[in-house]
């Protein structure tokens, strides 16, 4: 099942010196050291305040070449397959230099990282036998063999030292850099006191040192690159090391399930359920001329039950999936599966009308176009899983990798704060409110251009000079300028649209001032590019 050498597999005479088997990177530990100290400079280059630049996608392909290297030297062949799941990486990582929304962002590393995960094990190991829960539980494992990983570039470095001992000639460096670790404390201490004794040693000699250790060696932008220096060379080092170690879990061929009457007996108290409910949004919901209970508008009605739906259908996948995993084949036990997917699409039917319903009400917000999105997915995965209950072969794991991957592209590249304004602008137009508007210039950057098409009025007796009074620099928020509640003051008014977005546009200028090459953003650039315009 594992695509181990021969040579890795003989861990009984491949060791080194200190009892540690003998792997790819315990073999070539000064070049895989070299690979890491490397991808730490580009690691600290690419996050050096700055999460969301050029950099992003440079630091995805740099991780990428990092990746192929070690399969190199490990002498793997890359899979035709897993160009997928590249160029899927390079595509999140794209993702991210075009949008400042930070849930995108988010799930775009971890995105990423999963997926790294994914391509590396499918690379090292023979996967196709794999069924959901095992990938899973890989997966985990390899993440937790990853931290006593952590100590793998000293153990490596120290064993490699010991089996070369014999091929080192020149010993005088390790003695230099003893006294120079001795030597830097006591020097730091004698220049102190003396700098203290003498007024003009300490002008000349103390000043110089007190710049070199204050503003430079020990200066937060020194101590931030060393950290991302230190996560980067770790976190690759480590990831590395635990892929070498080639010790997942070896699955029986077939495991003991359990008896499928177990599995037949809740699921027939489930669909009874189900069925019923099902029953009445068919009657009521759908063909029923959408009969509410009394003392309901639509929008209530939907607001109360689209989250709970969503629940349950969520919980249908996975109550479908782990019975596969679980119970023997039976053809009672697929018939109430089939029944229960069945059912967990006019759940995601309802929950989707409901769901329209109320954005008809109040329209679009981000958990909204989220909720709409992901019952979408939803309903794409449960096909899939429907296909594995009538075949159990069906590869579950890479469909839903898929189907995840895709629908999460969509999502990532599809700027959802900029579709948001769009839709809202477009149905409320200069009829909207103040509250709406103050929730759309609290979305990301994405919004800027669709807001800087709209100029208002100043409104409830907001002056223009007021507006404008130099007065409200001294403020760091458009909450404090507005309204000063220390002194209860007013330097501008609630409720101003024109107030609020003059304040979102200069937030834009002051934050997108300073890009360069290394921290251009198109989405910031555009931002900027919209407010200038006006």
């Amino acid at each position: 099942m594992v695509n181990n050498r021969s040579e890795n597999q003989e861990t009984g005479n491949n060791t080194l010196t200190g009892s540690v088997p003998e792997n790819s990177i315990s073999r070539n530990t000064p070049y895989f050291l070299g690979v890491a100290f490397v991808f730490s400079i580009c690691f600290a280059v690419a996050f050096y305040r700055n999460f969301i630049g050029l950099t992003f996608p440079l630091i995805t392909a740099v991780t990428l070449a990092a990746c192929a290297l070690f399969l190199k030297k490990e002498g793997v062949a890359w899979k035709r397959s897993n160009w997928l799941y590249a160029g899927i990486c390079m595509l999140l990582g794209i993702s991210v230099f075009i949008t400042t929304n930070m849930f995108v962002i988010f799930f775009n590393t971890v995105g990423i990282l999963l997926l790294l995960t994914v391509l590396m094990m499918r690379q090292l190991y023979d996967d196709r036998a794999w069924s959901f829960g095992q990938y899973l539980g890989n997966m985990l494992f390899l993440y937790l063999n990853m931290i006593p990983e952590v100590a793998a570039p000293f153990v490596h470095l120290a064993n490699y030292r010991k089996k070369h001992r014999g091929e080192t000639k020149n010993k005088k460096a390790k003695y230099i850099l003893t006294g120079v670790l001795i030597g830097l404390p006591m020097l730091i201490v004698i220049i102190e006191l003396l700098s203290s004794a003498d007024q003009i040693f300490s002008q000349v000699i103390g000043e110089a040192c007190h710049k070199l250790f204050g503003q430079i060696v020990f200066s937060p932008n020194v101590f931030l690159v060393i950290l991302l220096m230190i996560v980067g060379f770790f976190g690759i080092y480590s990831f590395f090391s635990a892929l070498a170690l080639r010790n997942m879990p070896q699955y029986a061929s077939s495991l003991t399930k359990k008896n499928p009457l177990i599995a037949v007996t809740f699921l027939s108290m489930v669909a009874v359920v189900y069925v019923i409910f099902c029953g009445i949004q068919v009657m009521f919901l759908f063909t029923g001329g959408m009969l509410l209970p009394e003392g309901y508008t639509y929008a209530e009605y939907a607001r109360q039950g689209f989250f709970q739906l969503m629940f349950v259908c969520s919980f249908n996948l996975i109550l479908v999936v782990s019975c596969i995993a679980v119970f023997e084949e039976n053809k009672a036990l697929k018939t109430l599966l089939l029944l229960c997917s069945g059912c967990t699409y006019v759940m995601i039917a309802s929950s989707a009308f409901r769901m329209v319903l109320y954005i008809h009400t109040y329209h679009l917000s981000f958990l909204r176009v989220l909720v709409l999105w992901f019952l979408a997915m939803l309903a794409v995965l449960m096909a899939g899983v429907a296909a594995a209950v009538t075949h159990p072969q069906f590869g579950l794991f890479r469909y839903c990798v898929a189907v995840v991957a895709v629908f999460y592209l969509v999502f990532s590249f599809g700027r959802t704060d900029a579709l948001i304004a769009e839709y809202n602008v477009a149905h409320m137009g200069r009829d909207i409110s103040y509250e709406d508007l103050q929730y759309l210039t609290r979305l990301s950057m994405d919004v800027v251009p669709v807001l800087s098409r709209f100029t208002f009025e100043h409104e409830n007796g907001c002056q223009e000079e007021n507006a404008n009074s130099a007065g409200r620099d001294a403020y760091d928020s458009f909450e404090d300028w507005y309204y000063d509640g220390a002194n209860g003051a007013r330097t501008g008014q609630r409720g101003c649209r024109r107030c609020l977005l003059e304040q979102t546009f200069q937030n834009v200028l002051d934050k997108t001032k300073d890009m360069n090459i290394r921290t251009f953003h198109v989405s910031k650039y555009l931002a900027r590019r919209a407010v200038l315009k006006r």
